[in-house]
């Protein structure tokens, strides 16, 4: 086993015994019994995430050492790890700034980009571990030029404290105004986010132009996550504007949100150990087929919901339980044949070719029952195997003195 894969489970291990830890220890102090949702709310931020982020990471270096997606997964872990301890002992305003407080208040402000930055950059070395060729190292370049930034501003403030801002102490080696930090330095570093961002993106689209099959489908994997993750992240933000902040967001929401990104971890790592690889193709058309259709149930439902309460409304004068039992009715006698149809129309529209090889496969299996002559019947295949596969040509060879030795479509 090399050094690296050693490190790596190291690692692992590590921020599973910490995480646990932190959890542990937020499950104790707290004065009144958590619910179960902010349970699961705390479960998923201090465990699920760094643990899947590590788990996940060790299993790539395990198997590809010097692929650096791997180590950005396991950074990201890390960053997730440590937010715990330090979200757990600055909840408390400090009124002495102690060289050991510094350093974790320092760290804390900065520690986040541990999380986001390596986000960023697994497009830009997906999923061989590199950019897609050597100009594209710039963007590895600014995001190291952007993490030192932050870092020697947040250390040079004139305070310090926590993220939130909730309480602030002098800083003794500060010397950069706190109006600076929403002036013109960050409009600077955010100017450079967005480039960082855009260029990570870019790379990927243009490996995606020139890769070949098995790679277009492991590009599908991270499209496919991060597309839901998107989804689910921008509902959650619009559902609750106007504080659309991460932290402010129902619990419900939370646990949503940090479902889809224990995704990312887990179809990287599908994508580049290739475990069912090429089940991406349906995966995508049944999360299309649900999605729509879950889509135009709720609007039979409620769209049925509100017509029969104007109606009944006129006729009786009042609402009645009845509504509701006649739209579920009407939701449950629907599904079969609304998801046939949405599914028939994804499949013309998406897979057409998949669609039409499907529609012909189906038309010889009537034949085939009904059919009782040897010739006519490979006659039938010879021709079903032409139209789905479009070969150079195609052959049947039957058994001796079951006829022909073997029949011929150019």
């Amino acid at each position: 086993m090399k050094r690296s894969t050693i490190i790596a489970w190291i690692v692992t291990l590590f921020i599973i015994g910490l995480s646990t830890l932190v959890l542990f220890y937020w499950f104790l102090t707290q004065d009144t019994p958590p619910t179960l949702l902010e349970s699961l709310q705390s479960i998923g931020w201090k465990w699920a995430l760094p643990v899947v982020f590590s788990f996940t990471a060790a299993l790539i270096l395990a198997k590809q050492p010097s692929n650096r997606v791997g180590w950005l997964l396991m950074i990201t872990a890390v960053g997730t790890a440590f937010s715990g301890p330090s979200d757990l002992f600055l909840v408390e305003p400090q009124t002495e700034l102690t060289p050991a407080l510094w350093l974790l208040l320092w760290v804390s402000n900065w520690g986040w980009i541990m999380m986001i930055f390596p986000i960023i950059l697994i497009p830009l070395h997906f999923p061989d571990g590199r950019p897609p060729s050597p100009r594209w190292r710039w963007v590895n370049w600014l995001a190291v030029c952007m993490w030192v930034f932050l870092m020697l501003e947040i250390a040079f403030t004139e305070s310090i404290g926590t993220f939130e801002e909730t309480w602030m102490l002098p800083n003794p080696i500060g010397f950069i105004p706190m109006h600076a930090m929403d002036g013109l330095l960050m409009v600077v570093w955010g100017g450079g986010l967005l480039a960082l961002t855009i260029g990570s993106v870019s790379s990927l689209i243009v490996r995606y132009r020139r890769a070949g099959f098995v790679e277009k489908e492991q590009i599908k994997w991270l499209l496919y996550a991060a597309a839901i993750f998107g989804l689910v992240y921008a509902g959650t933000v619009i559902a609750n504007i106007p504080t659309p902040e991460i932290w402010s967001l129902p619990i419900f929401g939370e646990l949503l949100l940090i479902a889809t990104m224990l995704l990312l971890p887990i179809a990287i790592t599908i994508a580049i150990l290739r475990y069912h690889l090429f089940e991406i193709d349906l995966i995508i058309r049944k999360t299309a087929v649900y999605v729509v259709l879950t889509i135009l149930l709720a609007l039979v439902y409620f769209g049925s919901v509100i017509l029969l309460q104007t109606l009944f409304g006129e006729l009786l004068g009042e609402q009645s339980t009845l509504i509701l039992v006649i739209s579920t009715l009407l939701i449950a006698a629907l599904f079969s044949p609304l998801r046939r149809w949405v599914q028939n129309v994804i499949d013309r529209r998406f897979y057409r070719r998949k669609y039409d090889a499907q529609q012909v496969l189906a038309q010889f299996a009537q034949v085939a029952r009904s059919e009782t002559d040897l010739d006519n019947l490979s006659r039938e295949l010879l021709g079903v195997l032409y139209e789905t596969f479009q070969p150079h040509s195609v052959g049947l060879w039957t058994a001796p003195g079951r006829g022909d030795k073997g029949k011929q479509k150019p």
